[in-house]
């Protein structure tokens, strides 16, 4: 068994790279401080087994629409006249 799997049979499962990232990572995260061993003879590190489980389909990623967030001061445009003038 390879430690992890190839990134091209992931990006048949996730499209994206920037989201199969994400989610390898947040999943990974929540494998460290589970602290749960390795289901996979011979991987160790929670990214490999992260991306494991992503290829098998046994963790799933669902995309949320952004949040939109007030405009504040320093978020606008500032528009200023010109000095030349």
């Amino acid at each position: 068994m390879r430690i992890q799997p190839y990134l091209d049979d992931l990006e048949e499962i996730v499209p994206s790279r920037y989201s199969m990232v994400i989610g390898v990572s947040k999943r990974a995260r929540k494998l460290m401080e589970e602290n749960v061993a390795s289901p996979y003879p011979g991987v160790t590190k929670p990214v490999s087994v992260a991306m494991w489980e992503m290829k098998e389909n046994k963790i799933k990623l669902i995309e949320r629409p952004a949040e939109k967030k007030e405009e504040t001061p320093s978020r606008r445009v500032q528009e200023f006249e010109d000095l030349d003038s």
